[in-house]
């Protein structure tokens, strides 16, 4: 029988969230002698969508096509935002097609850009409350088949109710108890040979209140209890003892001082004009931000004297030291860098305290602003090596205990889990973490 692997990512745990695990009750049974990195470094930007879509493919933002977490240029709609959740808008291969080719059964819950995937068995793709859609259509439109719909309805209690929810585009906490008992469903129903889930607990805690905060500290209590969820499922399922099971992040977070409004300077320097409520109307040059980045987009690439023009501009501003970035990246320059790439122009990195928005109405310096996940009192989207760092941590078959290396990347996470259920990903920029894995035994 071929062994399982179950994938958790818990978006924005950081080591220090280990180490605070260490003594709670099921994550030190579990966990105990796992095979471990000192911290997986991410990708730039360190936004949730990117990173999960690398975690899942081996190859960074450039390869795979997803360098925000959103659709740039989408008309949006009162109460939209165009996330990315198509699995064919990514641009590479994933793992679930190399579990495939194992001849492996796969779910995925909650797992970023991962609707309609055809490699995955039983799909119960994000959704969220503001775009208003009935339930059971939504996750039939991204995927989901009968067993997956039955799943959703076995776990109806644990939904959150929408006048519950703070409006805001992301993926709150509330959701978080409803993910994990998808999860547990899924192990005791259908024991799918390769299952990946995303939970958000931290993330939205983290933007709400700062990097450590004592409501932090009760979330991680939570994570706890799930864990010992699942693997009370595993047991129940008859699995436990074959299932590789691995906890993994995205980014990390660092707090959040003010919110530096970028297409407020860029309407000073004459590149942009707005209407009397602070609409974009016109543009040569806007900015779209990621939290502690941000990317500046020209109209016209092609139009070599404003892109000097905007590049002058924006060092001046850098020069002053006040307007939240202190140098000015191009994109040429972060694709070297990062191997990121796209259609934008420019990047413009924190300060290491500010973050940006695309607000376009005076002044240009706001404080937080919960409206918007990326302007919340801690947040990322910053280049990879600064801040608190994310985990990898694996018990199971596969794993030799006690195993560690002290730094890796998230795009070695899709060739490892790949290797591990017998297939590769040729396309992958990352490699096989054999470091941490059991030894074969000598054919002697």
């Amino acid at each position: 029988m071929k062994h399982k692997v179950f994938v958790l990512s818990m978006d924005a745990m950081v080591g220090e969230d280990l180490a605070y695990l260490a003594d709670k009750p099921n994550f030190s049974r579990i966990f105990k002698d796992s095979a471990r990195a000192g911290k997986a470094v991410t990708i730039f930007p360190s936004i949730t969508y990117p990173a999960h879509v690398s975690m899942m493919t081996g190859c960074r933002p450039g390869k795979t096509g997803i360098y925000t977490n959103y659709l740039v240029g989408k008309k949006k709609i009162p109460g939209d935002v165009p996330w990315h959740l198509e699995a064919s808008e990514i641009k590479v291969e994933d793992y679930f097609a190399a579990a495939k080719r194992a001849g492996r059964t796969t779910a995925a819950v909650y797992w970023p850009v991962t609707g309609n995937n055809p490699n995955v068995d039983w799909e119960i793709n994000e959704l969220f409350f503001y775009l208003n859609e009935d339930m059971e259509a939504h996750f039939r439109k991204y995927g989901a088949n009968d067993e997956a719909i039955a799943v959703v309805k076995e776990n109806i209690t644990r939904f959150p109710k929408a006048k519950e929810f703070a409006p805001r585009p992301n993926l709150g906490d509330d959701f978080d108890d409803f993910i994990m008992g998808c999860v547990c469903s899924l192990i005791k129903r259908d024991r799918p040979d390769f299952l990946v889930a995303h939970n958000c607990i931290l993330d939205s805690m983290r933007h709400r209140r700062g990097v450590f905060h004592e409501k932090v500290t009760r979330a991680l209590d939570d994570v706890d209890m799930w864990l010992g969820e699942v693997a009370d499922a595993m047991k129940e399922a008859g699995v436990y003892e074959d299932t590789d099971f691995i906890l993994c992040s995205d980014h990390g977070q660092r707090n959040n001082v003010r919110n530096m409004r970028v297409n407020v300077m860029l309407k000073r320097g004459g590149f942009l004009q707005t209407d009397e409520a602070g609409h974009i109307t016109e543009w040569r040059a806007r900015c779209i931000a990621n939290g502690m980045s941000a990317y500046i987009y020209l109209r016209d690439r092609s139009d070599e004297e404003t892109k000097r023009a905007v590049c002058d501009y924006l060092k001046t501003l850098a020069a002053d030291g006040v307007w939240g970035f202190n140098e000015v990246f191009t994109a040429e320059e972060i694709k070297e860098k990062y191997g990121t790439w796209g259609d934008f122009d420019f990047v413009l990195n924190t300060d290491g305290y500010s973050s940006f928005s695309e607000n376009a109405s005076e002044p240009p310096v706001g404080k937080y602003d919960f409206s918007d996940y990326r302007s919340g009192k801690a947040t990322h989207g910053y280049f990879p090596e600064d801040g608190a760092q994310p985990v990898f941590v694996a018990r199971g078959p596969s794993f030799e205990p006690g195993a560690y290396i002290e730094q890796i990347e998230v795009i070695d996470e899709a060739p490892t889990i790949a290797h591990i259920m017998g297939d590769g990903l040729p396309e992958a920029e990352g490699r096989c973490l054999f470091e941490l894995l059991r030894k074969k035994p000598s054919a002697d």
